[in-house]
């Protein structure tokens, strides 16, 4: 059954939408007992498939549907495992479901054995993980055997993940589960995009960086050279020959124009050296 709903799906229109739409995946994991596969196909078909044969749950699935996050449409994949979770797929997954039977304690144990093999191959707190506990065909002859301390314990076991019971029969919290492990995979990429925003945003923005950069040399200078005065104090004492920062510096900051330079500075003093005073005329008419 689950070999035709791949089919299906492969040729369906959620694997032909544009590869523009940003892809969310999502990993699936629990044994045969745990009841993923009947979650898996709830979700994407809104019924409930009461026996699949071990084949077609060992073989697992690859599945996509298209899904809206906060206004923003997505390609939700979903991976479902049919084994223990390998490198390759720790390596792929965005988010990770856990999933076990409230009727089966080997399910329940397995989720255990699963998170540990996840963690070796890939930093659980970089994910977002979510716990499900299925409870399809619970009744007076198949009670349940896990309470609910227990699937919270798990749950804060597993980096205090979220945790939902859930029932592929009438539909109970399938759609929610989605639905909460892609807004978490959202969420999780806005954070990552908001801690290396500011590093990234520094090489696209050249000319603030060789402002920044001139203020701080203009400042240095102006403090080695002038006692840690203002600019503009210092651009008013510059040097006739001045250094290539000082150039620079200028070039920021020009002289005001009531500043004399030091070329009428020397030309008036020259004038005022070689000017005879009345008295010392006089004295050289008397010796001629």
């Amino acid at each position: 059954m689950l070999f035709t709903l791949t089919d299906a799906f492969v040729n369906s229109q959620e694997w032909t939408l544009s590869r523009s739409v940003p892809e969310l995946k999502v990993g699936i994991v629990g044994n045969l007992a745990s009841g993923k596969s009947a979650l898996v196909h709830r979700y994407l078909t809104g019924t409930y498939v009461q026996e699949e044969s071990p084949e077609d749950m060992d073989a697992g699935g690859r599945f996509k549907k298209e899904i809206v996050v906060d206004g923003q449409s997505y390609l939700l994949l979903i991976r479902d495992e049919g084994g223990p979770p390998e490198a390759q797929f720790a390596m792929w997954v965005d988010a990770v479901i856990f999933v076990f039977s409230l009727e089966d304690e080997i399910s329940f144990q397995t989720v255990y054995h699963y998170y540990s093999r996840m963690a070796n191959y890939r930093n659980t707190s970089e994910i977002p993980m979510v716990l499900v506990g299925t409870q399809d065909a619970i009744s007076s002859s198949n009670p349940r055997v896990i309470d609910d301390a227990r699937a919270r314990k798990l749950s804060n076991d597993l980096k205090r993940c979220t945790y939902y019971e859930t029932c592929a029969t009438y539909g109970l919290n399938v759609e929610r589960v989605f639905q909460d492990v892609a807004q978490k995979i959202v969420a999780t990429r806005k954070k990552q995009q908001l801690s290396i925003g500011p590093c990234k945003s520094l090489p696209n923005s050249p000319s603030h960086s060789s402002v920044c950069s001139a203020q701080v040399s203009a400042v240095h200078i102006s403090q080695t050279s002038n006692g840690g005065g203002s600019l503009s104090d210092y651009s008013s004492s510059v040097p006739s020959t001045p250094s290539t920062s000082q150039k620079e510096l200028r070039i920021d900051v020009p002289p005001t124009a009531n500043t004399p330079t030091p070329v009428r500075k020397q030309s008036k003093r020259r004038s005022n050296l070689f000017t005879v005073s009345e008295p010392r005329r006089r004295l050289l008419l008397c010796f001629t």
